[in-house]
């Protein structure tokens, strides 16, 4: 029989294993920030969505929030204008 250890990115981010849409979606947003919450990375994530300017949930913080702490995804509209 051949056993194998899981990856050690499957084991301890929950992100390696989850549809990416997921956090790219904001009808999943509650899933992506309860994902990020049970991870030992989420204050690097975190860091790394606002250093980089991504889109989507990282680090359990989602665009609209990055750009309403200063941290703006590129390319980014305020959305909350008409």
């Amino acid at each position: 029989m051949n056993k194998t250890l899981p990856r050690q990115e499957e084991t301890f981010m929950p992100c390696a294993t989850t549809d990416p849409e997921v956090f790219h979606d904001k009808n999943y947003n509650d899933i992506a920030k309860g994902l990020c919450a049970a991870c030992f990375l989420e204050e690097t994530c975190r860091s790394w969505g606002r250093a980089n300017g991504e889109w989507g949930t990282w680090g359990g913080e989602t665009s609209e929030e990055r750009a309403a702490a200063g941290f703006p995804p590129d390319g980014w509209r305020d959305r909350t204008r008409s």
